[in-house]
């Protein structure tokens, strides 16, 4: 479905253009493009900013096989949890590569030149020592959104719960199990939420973890950057 807020709107845009939706969600914003104007403006947008980096890249064809292989890696990805202790690695998920900053800066320059009101944050949720944006995050002073921009699901019987640290902090504060359609919404930014704070996802039992603390592993994390 087209979300009717302007904000999302825009955000759902910027995945189209991105290419992060799954094939569904892309065959509905290309049949809402035709009869939603507020739509195609926002597409025009985010093609005028970001279709211009692709001139900076020669022009290449991909090996055969690499489409396969790409989902192969996705799916094992998705699969296989990390089983690190959640507050004694935190420098280790801090660290980004090229392919997380280029999706963050695009993200970064759609929030920064349109008129999001309040200070306003990205994060791009990634596995520890990876560099496939799995999640993304946004957030202001309408609140916070995550959206997947993978198919990973948790095991059966498990949820994604999501949690923040904030910058100097040691144990972590949960923000809430993430719905099975892969987004959580918070009306209001939490205060651990700000420049230099981590987001992870951990896998727990259906209704959140039992201990206030993160109880399996964590499969996803992320640096909070304003923008």
């Amino acid at each position: 479905m087209i979300p009717d807020n302007s904000e999302e709107l825009r955000v759902r845009a910027g995945e189209y253009v991105l290419g992060v939706l799954d094939a569904h969600e892309t065959n509905e914003v290309a049949a809402a493009l035709a009869i939603n104007s507020e739509l195609r403006r926002a597409v025009a947008f985010w093609e005028e900013q970001l279709h211009p980096l692709s001139n900076l890249a020669a022009s290449a064809e991909p090996p055969p096989g690499t489409w396969q292989a790409i989902e192969v890696r996705i799916r094992a990805n998705a699969a296989k949890p990390v089983a690190h202790s959640f507050w004694t690695n935190l420098a280790l998920w801090r660290w980004s590569t090229a392919g997380f900053a280029a999706v963050a800066a695009a993200l970064a320059l759609w929030i920064a030149v349109t008129s999001v009101p309040g200070p306003s944050l990205v994060a791009i949720l990634h596995p520890p020592q990876q560099d496939q944006a799995s999640w993304i995050a946004t957030g202001g002073r309408s609140g916070l959104v995550l959206r997947a921009v993978t198919t990973a699901t948790p095991p059966r019987d498990r949820a994604f719960e999501l949690w923040a640290i904030a910058p100097g902090a040691t144990q972590p504060r949960s923000l809430g199990v993430i719905s099975p359609n892969g987004e959580l919404k918070l009306s209001r930014l939490p205060p651990d939420l700000r420049d230099g704070a981590t987001l992870a996802i951990s896998i727990e039992p259906i209704g959140g973890s039992p201990t206030q603390l993160p109880s399996g592993p964590v499969v996803y994390v992320g640096s909070v950057k304003a923008v």
